[in-house]
């Protein structure tokens, strides 16, 4: 038997850094926070932040994680694909008008550009399994006969989400709304050479 060595983890002091981030964003924006903010609102210390993460970033990525993990046992599955599209629209729409969504997106995707861990964990645990999850779907719609075989899914993917981020992230633009969904979802049935009623 080997005994444990030093302090056990402290798992709620994580969860008290995920929470003070999400006050912090909320209050100020993503810019506007620091490790000593964020360590003085967890009644914790600069050491005992580090010990956990690199940075508020990388604090980021964990909360967005935990606050926005997609189930993909929790399938979309109406019997056709533009009301699936639809429904995946929908939930992008509820994610991206999320406000601590809002408030963090634009500097944490400025984030990754200088970061390559921050983008490698960012890309396979928050985006892979969405773009699989909806390529499942697409997937799906093909095997029904909907769409032809072989489709791109990642194109798909890319005219479901880019005109939602953009929005997002470029002030002075158009919400998100009942239009952009439909006119997302018309633009990806297109890509994917559905034959319309």
């Amino acid at each position: 038997m080997v005994a444990s060595i030093g302090r056990p983890r402290n798992t709620d002091l994580g969860a008290a850094l995920l929470c003070a981030v999400e006050e912090l964003i909320l209050e100020r924006g993503f810019g506007a926070v620091s490790v000593e903010a964020v360590a003085a609102r967890a009644g914790t210390t600069r050491p005992a932040f580090y010990r956990r993460f690199a940075d508020i970033p990388h604090l980021v990525l964990a909360l967005l994680l935990d606050r926005f993990a997609i189930d993909l046992d929790r399938a979309i599955d109406s019997g056709n694909l533009p009301d699936d599209l639809t429904e995946i629209q929908r939930d992008q729409v509820e994610l991206f008008s999320n406000p601590l969504v809002k408030r963090s997106l634009a500097g944490f995707l400025d984030s990754l550009q200088t970061d390559e861990q921050l983008r490698k964990v960012f890309a396979e645990e928050f985006l892979a399994p969405r773009r699989y999850g909806v390529g499942i779907i697409i997937q799906r719609a093909a095997n029904r006969g909907e769409i032809p075989p072989d489709p791109d899914l990642e194109w798909a993917c890319d005219l479901l989400t880019g005109p939602l981020l953009m929005r997002v992230v470029m002030p002075g633009l158009q919400g998100l709304d009942e239009a952009l969904i439909s006119l997302t979802v018309v633009s990806a049935l297109q890509a994917l050479d559905y034959q319309f009623p």
